[in-house]
């Protein structure tokens, strides 16, 4: 069954709804009771409308909370908050985790037509006299042939694939759900002017990450690294963007568990009263977001539960070495008015505490430019390394082992060629002026510690060779470089990628990173609760519904990775990480705001 179609406007998170009934007295009898209806059933006609209201915010409290409450309560914007139409299911019965198996009776679709102010204009349904639970759905347009016939725990598995509409990168249509169970009276009688009420609270299925910027002197969102007092570089942020955002599909309704796999609550807390989390928020994939599940096809994305697609399916920008940064995700001015900017909306994302790995949890990664103030040079002269200032934003080399910062292959080589390094290692060329034999005495002086490989390249070279005849191709240290690595270095100037090879990569088998005009990646697991333990905690690294994730970048401790993710090493079975940097993050509950107006 499916009522007449209206429309509501609306603003702010949670908002409550007030769905006004009233029975409707038949002209001619002047009775409430209707002919039967379906089944023999006496059937009532009840006037329907919908006013707004607006719930009062709380202060910001720890950080971060996570849960209910979180740290606060924020009003959402004008785009967030519009709400342009209404399905509103009708089921007899107790709350909702009492009737799953109850069929929903009725079905009303309300769209923009017939709003007045913030009310909309008197409906006629048909129900039974009896009390009802109602399941509201804001802005996912009218549902009612999907959910026709379903019972209440049919209408709780309904995956919603898309929790907001994009166009033209403008953000609209945020699709809102019953946050809690209500129920209406519809037993009594009542006039048109006398309705029975019923508040309905409501939230949005998507979350939102949010960035401050730094303000003041530090407005150019520069960072120092400092150590025992001595700045050591400087980090400057340029774009950030989410690894793991979930787009898949969300659970209509919000529903949590003591365990994953466990009875699901539906309506459900994650908390208690105060402390951090005792229960779990259970997304369509959370029980099968499992450490053996990362390497095969387990997920089903239409479904929402096991089948045949890989993880990575599940999100947009997937944790490998596939991501990375646009010009897209350059770092924004703060929104007007506002001390932060939205860097993107995600879906819920939630797993197991000891399957909170890289694979599966949502993080941001940021792109930034780090300039080393203090550098490690290669001095020909006296044939060592030294410790120099520097000023300029340059292509440098750190290695797996430490975080030493080089400006030079020279001055990394340095370190495993030493205390044998001739003299000329980096300059002697040998030519077909040259013999074999002097080429040999040659490599025998060089240390067996050289890491990028040139005595092995050597040995290989001299395989076969008869000494006293000459050389048939020049041998030096650049040009080994330039054909084992696709590498050449003049002063600052360097060009890699040469003779088809993928010169960071080759560079990363043997160690070495190398950060490409200063570029460098910091990523940062986001936290929905935290338990002040170096243990995974529940819902430690999470992404819920209807939730707002500020952050703001605090500090840089060292020198971040060369690329998003650097490929070889990243493992998404790793546990999260905080990668050299440190933030704030506030949770704060997604409030809708009222408007006089009405948002169309």
């Amino acid at each position: 069954m499916k009522g007449k179609k209206i429309k509501a406007g609306i603003s702010r998170y949670s908002i409550l709804i007030w769905i006004l009934f009233a029975l409707w007295g038949c002209e001619k009898q002047n009775s409430s009771e209707t002919d039967s209806g379906e089944g023999g059933r006496n059937l009532y006609e009840a006037y329907v409308a919908i006013n707004l209201h607006m719930l009062e915010e709380s202060e910001v409290r720890s950080n971060p909370t996570g849960g209910e409450d979180g740290d606060g309560k924020e009003p959402g914007l004008d785009n967030e908050n519009a709400i342009k139409n209404l399905t509103v299911l009708f089921y007899p019965g107790n709350d909702i985790n009492s009737s799953l198996n109850t069929p929903v009776e009725y079905i009303l679709y309300v769209d923009e037509t017939d709003i007045i102010g913030t009310t909309t204009r008197v409906q006629k349904i048909q129900l039974d006299r009896a009390i009802y639970h109602l399941i509201v759905i804001a802005n996912a347009g009218d549902l009612s042939l999907d959910l026709y016939g379903k019972t209440v725990q049919e209408v709780c598995d309904y995956i919603q694939h898309n929790a907001w509409t994009l166009t033209g990168g403008n953000y609209s249509d945020f699709i809102m759900t019953s946050a809690a169970d209500e129920s209406i009276d519809l037993i009594t009688k009542t006039s048109e002017n006398n309705p029975a009420t019923a508040t309905v609270e409501i939230q949005r299925i998507a979350a939102r990450i949010d960035i401050i910027p730094n303000a003041g002197d530090n407005a150019t969102n520069t960072y120092s690294i400092v150590e025992n007092g001595e700045t050591l570089a400087q980090v400057t942020v340029r774009k950030g963007k989410l690894v793991n955002r979930l787009t898949a599909g969300s659970y209509l309704i919000k529903r949590t568990a003591s365990t994953v796999g466990g009875t699901p609550v539906y309506m459900g807390n994650e908390t208690p009263a105060s402390g951090v989390q005792t229960n779990y928020v259970i997304d369509p994939w959370t029980a099968i977001k499992t450490k053996a599940n990362l390497s095969g096809g387990h997920f089903n994305l239409v479904e929402g539960g096991s089948g045949t697609d890989v993880a990575s399916g599940l999100y947009a920008n997937y944790f490998d070495s596939s991501f990375s940064l646009g010009a897209e995700d350059a770092l924004q001015q703060p929104i007007s008015g506002k001390d932060f900017y939205i860097l993107d909306y995600t879906l819920e994302n939630t797993m197991y505490k000891d399957n909170q790995v890289n694979g599966y949890s949502t993080g941001i990664t940021y792109e930034t430019v780090y300039l080393p103030l203090k550098i490690t040079n290669y001095n020909a002269s006296s044939i060592k390394n030294e410790i120099i200032n520097n000023t300029d934003v340059i292509t440098f080399f750190a290695t797996t082992e430490n975080l030493v910062v080089y400006n030079s292959l020279e001055a990394i080589a340095a370190v495993s060629l030493a205390p044998n390094q001739p003299d000329d290692f980096f300059s002697h060329t040998f030519t077909t002026a040259n013999t074999w034999g002097e080429l040999q005495e040659y490599m025998q002086r060089l240390s067996d510690n050289d890491r990028l490989g040139f005595k092995a390249y050597l040995e290989i070279l001299l395989l076969d060779k008869t000494l006293t005849n000459h050389l048939t191709q020049e041998v030096s240290w650049k040009q080994f470089i330039l054909s084992n690595y696709g590498f050449s270095q003049n002063g600052n100037t360097i060009t890699i990628n040469q003779n088809g090879l993928d010169t960071k990569q080759v560079f990363n088998q043997q160690g070495i990173k190398m950060y490409e005009e200063g570029l460098c990646y910091y990523t940062y697991w986001i936290r929905h609760s935290n338990d002040n333990t170096i243990d995974s905690a529940i819902m430690e690294f999470a992404i819920v519904r209807n939730n707002i994730y500020k952050l703001q970048i605090v500090s840089f401790s060292a020198l971040g990775k060369p690329e998003p993710f650097n490929p070889g090493t990243d493992d998404p079975e790793n546990p999260d990480e905080e990668s050299y940097i440190t933030l704030v993050i506030t949770v704060k509950p997604w409030r809708l705001r009222t408007h006089p107006e009405i948002i169309l």
